[in-house]
């Protein structure tokens, strides 16, 4: 395997850690190379996520009804402008994880503003094969409510998915519940799948003009970069 670590259902972080709990497990043939975690310093001062949607309007060119194409794969990417500081370790460390990010894929905490996540339990998936725009699970907290809007990422295969719930719903004492959610599922998942909901991630590619990545623009505007979800 070349000496990369492969890792399946990692734990969830925060801006405020930079630890990671994830359990390395060989490589089946169905498992991801690790997306690098960023580092929990600098935070980020701006962050402005934006829906990639590949699907489209038919517009008739002789005034025929105007059709909705939608197509799979819908996903999310994140622009990111940290808060400046001429702390010069902090930036050398947070650069180099930018570049191996472009390789080998990044992920960081996905923030909900003045949004009080609670106590959602151990929330997992609930049986294989599953598709489309629900996602049944199962471990959620007894009368846990799910507000429309609120993000979560799946972890499939030891990577990160990013949806958000289309329709409220509370966990009945079962803790079994099926979610409305957008985007709609990119993968099917295993049962057990993890779903991060007290602190979801956003994982993919890193962009940006690395040539902007230095010490001296870090302490002055701050680094800047795209995080784009890989599918």
């Amino acid at each position: 395997m070349g000496g990369r670590t492969y890792r399946r259902a990692p734990a969830a972080a925060s801006f405020g850690s930079d630890a990671s709990d994830d359990a390395a497990l060989p490589c089946d043939g169905a498992c991801h190379p690790m997306a690098i975690l960023l580092p929990a310093d600098p935070v980020p001062q701006r962050w402005t996520p934006r829906a990639l949607d590949w699907g489209g309007e038919l517009v008739p060119l002789l005034g025929g009804e105007t059709q909705r194409l939608n197509r799979l794969g819908e996903r999310f990417a994140v622009e990111v402008l940290l808060t400046p500081t001429a702390d010069a370790a902090l930036v050398q460390a947070y650069i180099s994880r930018l570049r191996r990010g472009r390789r080998d894929g990044a992920r960081m905490p996905f923030p909900q503003l003045n949004l009080a996540i609670g106590t959602p339990g151990d929330v997992r998936v609930d049986g294989s094969g599953q598709a489309g725009s629900s996602l049944a699970v199962k471990g959620v907290s007894a009368g846990y409510a799910f507000r429309e809007g609120q993000f979560f990422s799946l972890v499939s295969d030891g990577r990160r998915y990013l949806h958000s719930v289309s329709a409220a719903a509370t966990a009945p004492g079962s803790g079994l519940l099926t979610l409305a959610i957008e985007p709609m599922l990119r993968v099917s998942p295993a049962a057990n799948d993890v779903v991060e909901v007290a602190a979801p991630m956003v994982e993919g590619f890193v962009g940006g003009n690395e040539l902007g990545w230095t010490v001296d623009i870090a302490g002055t505007v701050g680094l800047s970069f795209t995080l784009t979800e890989r599918g």
